[in-house]
């Protein structure tokens, strides 16, 4: 009975159910894990050391990689067998608002895409579809025949490939090639034409001036070591009457995405990036900070501003 009692203790946590509800379903790494639940990455391996311990999880090794899945009802301790599986049940019906399943299916897509593992430069803490989504609903307001868009700092361009769906033309531009590789075969797999990739630094843009009429920074500025000169290059190459729609992270405390993630910055305050805006040329600035989800250590913090 005290073992039950334990058991009960270690999944109160609705963290610790949401991986399990993943495991259920897929052998993942922490890195994984770290991206479909926008939690940092020494939160997960607590929670999944906490699973282990109580033996519902196993891990295997594969390379470098350590995978975690449920541990098979055969291997179960006898005591908790019919616990768990009262739980396997139990997990199949359970809500999903944090919108799991959505980022596991994508991540497993990026396996098919890129092999084995996840590169973890691209585990990027604040991309937050309910914040693009709402930045989107006001790129839908400023829509006009024969869009252009730039999409600075792509990565993968699973955004760009949505932008490219309400748009003419969509230009995505990142300085890693790695990432640019994943986006040109997402592009060939969307049936998209209108989608061009460009390998170069955000701070040195070959784009002519006034050549497009919205200009895109999706967590992109915190990686840039001048992030204004980033976004003058923005201001140079966006027409007049255009805008800039930016999503980034609020300034915080997590010292370790400068060496886990190569981050320059860690994060802007909304004061400062108003600043950066302003000295870049950019005008009829809004900014706002989005109310950090519940057990997310990033906000996200949403910006628009236009050419005059």
């Amino acid at each position: 009975m005290e073992r039950i009692a334990q058991s009960l203790r270690i999944l109160g946590d609705e963290t610790r159910l949401r991986l399990l509800r993943l495991l259920s379903e897929q052998a993942l790494n922490v890195s994984e894990l770290t991206q479909i639940l926008g939690l940092a990455q020494s939160g997960i391996s607590r929670h999944l050391s906490h699973l282990r311990k109580m033996g519902v999880i196993q891990e295997r090794k594969e390379g470098v990689w350590s995978y975690y899945q449920l541990t098979p009802l055969i291997d179960q301790d006898e005591d908790l067998r019919l616990f768990v599986q009262y739980l396997h049940h139990q997990l199949e019906d359970l809500d999903d608002p944090h919108h799991d399943q959505v980022r596991l299916q994508e991540i497993l897509h990026q396996r098919r895409l890129g092999g084995p593992g996840l590169n973890e430069k691209l585990l990027e803490p604040g991309q937050s579809w309910s914040a693009w989504s709402r930045l989107l609903g006001r790129l839908i307001g400023t829509l006009k025949p024969n869009l252009q868009i730039a999409d600075l700092g792509c990565g993968d361009g699973t955004l760009t490939l949505e932008l490219a769906r309400c748009a003419e033309k969509v230009i995505g531009v990142d300085f890693e090639s790695e990432p640019l590789r994943v986006a040109r075969q997402n592009l060939l797999l969307s049936g998209l034409q209108n989608v061009e990739w460009i390998q170069e630094p955000l701070e040195k843009l070959s784009l002519t001036d006034e050549s497009v009429d919205v200009v895109v920074f999706s967590q992109a500025l915190h990686h840039l070591k001048e992030p204004e000169v980033g976004l003058r290059q923005a201001n140079r190459i966006c027409r007049k009457g255009g805008c800039l729609l930016i999503a980034e992270l609020e300034s915080h405390n997590q010292g370790w995405v400068r060496d886990k993630l190569q981050h320059a910055w860690q994060g802007f305050s909304a004061e400062n990036l108003q600043k950066m805006l302003k000295r870049s040329g950019w005008h009829q600035i809004h900014l706002e900070s989005l109310p950090p989800a519940r057990e997310k250590i990033f906000q996200v913090l949403l910006g628009t501003a236009q050419k005059q």
